[in-house]
């Protein structure tokens, strides 16, 4: 059984445009993935901005300050504002001073040899480290105690 010609042309007409469309909705789709992941944290640093906009101001204030104290609290304000962007974000901090030593969320930077008790323990936090939404995001760098019984 053959095709009559004109429904040939027709068919083959209708496969080169299915064909076309394809091809055009392939480099839409495309370009609406590289422009969602090129745009994806406008929300973001849109909340970010004020934050931004409070530490330029104190800034200028820092350089016309009279009054130390109102310095201070302005920079408080902004730590304060920076530490509840991050919390909503779902960042939070690892916890380190008193904690036992954890290669998992801590990077020993320094061993303090004259802390004898706490031994394993974090002495001191010199970086904080950060998780995103429970995982892992930078290690706290710390100092322990003598590090005798890390592998306990």
């Amino acid at each position: 059984m053959t095709i009559p010609k004109k429904e040939y042309e027709a068919l083959h007409d209708k496969y080169l445009r299915a064909c076309a469309e394809l091809e055009n909705t392939k480099k839409r789709l495309e370009k609406e993935r590289i422009d969602s992941v090129k745009y994806a944290n406008d929300s973001l640093l849109l909340e970010f901005l004020p934050i931004l906009d409070n530490l330029e101001i104190a800034e200028k204030h820092i350089k016309e300050a009279k009054d130390f104290k109102a310095v201070q609290e302005g920079v408080d304000m902004i730590q304060l504002q920076m530490q509840n962007f991050l919390k909503d974000i779902g960042v939070e901090r690892i916890k380190t001073v008193g904690e036992k030593f954890d290669p998992n969320q801590h990077e020993i930077v320094e061993v303090d040899e004259s802390v004898k008790e706490g031994d394993g323990f974090i002495a001191e936090e010199l970086k904080p480290g950060y998780r995103i939404n429970g995982r892992l995001l930078r290690p706290a760098l710390v100092k322990i105690g003598n590090g005798k019984n890390l592998g306990s």
